[in-house]
């Protein structure tokens, strides 16, 4: 009989994977550091990214309100409440537009009557412009130019404060003042010649480029600034981090329509008073710098003469007074302009 014998068994044991050779693990570790590597770069690529994103969104959001905090005020300028100065009357051009004591050797009003220009500037100078008024520019930007505007509060008050200057208006009929500017006399009457006309608060306003936000130590960062003066008190506002620069370009009004009909940078003493628009240009900066970036831009700020009607310069680099940069550095810039009207003195000639 034919018996079967029995198989002998195979140890498989032998045959299993017992770990990682040396090769195999680095291998590993090697594909391991290329993708964390590629990881890293993504990340590190995603943030510089978003740095650069929220800086140029800060510098739009800087040009954008350091434009309309100009735009409000000059359509502002000329405000007087009741009063509306006449065709004919004188306008003056105070020598210190920050001195507002009664009196048209100092404020520009007085009752004969004679108001101050409305609005006012100072063209871009290496030094301070101002350094002979009492204004107190600090830490001028030179080249930059200086805006004044006047105005009275748009609410009025039944009684004065102490030291605070006002405008009030005649509107009774027996009476031949025009109106009281100053401090204190305030007796002109409203229509019924018995109540005592209210009292609307005289701000003037100098905006002007400061070289620093915080400027003791001095942080390095230009800066749109106001120089307040009301309620009896001169007040220096920071107001726009990143204004590196500031330009006017002033509509003129020859034909007394209260349409420009010719723009200038620095208007004659005889043309403030028909400056019936004003062209603001701004360059903004960002904050911070951006790594491996330089400037070689050149930036133009309107400017020199000639200018079509509409307020668009010809030319922007006639004498190439405001053509600005390169500046060959690290910050990233942004030019922003727009013609905005005095609505208060140009509609009172239509």
């Amino acid at each position: 009989m034919n018996t079967i014998a029995p198989q002998k068994r195979i140890n498989l044991s032998t045959r299993r994977q017992a770990g990682l050779s040396l090769v195999e693990l680095m291998i590993s570790l090697t594909i391991s550091l290329v993708l964390l590597a590629g990881l890293t770069t993504l990340i590190v690529q995603q943030s510089g990214s978003r740095d650069e994103l929220e800086k140029a969104s800060r510098a739009i959001e800087n040009g954008r309100y350091a434009m309309q905090l100009l735009h409000d005020d000059i359509q502002m300028a000329g405000f007087y409440g009741g009063y509306s100065p006449a065709s004919g009357v004188a306008h003056t051009v105070p020598a210190d537009p920050c001195n507002v004591a009664a009196g048209s050797a100092n404020s520009g009003w007085d009752a004969t009557p004679k108001v101050a220009v409305p609005i006012f500037g100072y063209a871009g100078a290496l030094t301070n412009p101002t350094t002979a008024t009492t204004c107190g520019l600090v830490n001028y930007q030179p080249n930059t130019a200086i805006l004044v505007i006047r105005r009275t509060a748009t609410d009025t008050v039944a009684a004065a404060v102490a030291g605070t200057t006002y405008l009030q208006v005649n509107r009774c009929s027996n009476v031949t003042t025009p109106f009281v500017m100053g401090t204190g006399g305030f007796t002109l009457q409203q229509k019924d010649c018995s109540t005592v006309a209210p009292l609307s608060k005289y701000i003037v306003r100098v905006y002007y480029i400061s070289s620093c936000n915080v400027c003791a130590p001095s942080d390095g960062i230009p800066t749109l600034k106001m120089v307040d003066i009301e309620d009896g008190a001169q007040n220096n506002i920071p107001l726009v981090e990143g204004i590196e620069n500031m330009q006017f370009d002033y509509g003129i009004d020859n034909s007394s329509d209260g349409s420009p009909d010719t723009y200038s940078t620095a208007p004659a003493t005889a043309d403030w008073a028909n400056v019936m628009a004003v062209r603001v240009n701004l360059l903004a900066r960002n904050i911070d710098t951006t790594s491996g970036y330089s400037d070689t831009k050149t930036y133009c700020l309107s400017g020199s003469p000639p200018f079509n009607a509409n307020g668009t310069s010809t030319s922007c680099n006639t004498g190439g007074a405001m053509l600005f940069g390169p500046f060959n550095n690290a910050y990233k810039r942004h030019a922003y302009t727009e013609l905005v009207r005095a609505i208060n003195p140009s509609g009172r000639r239509e």
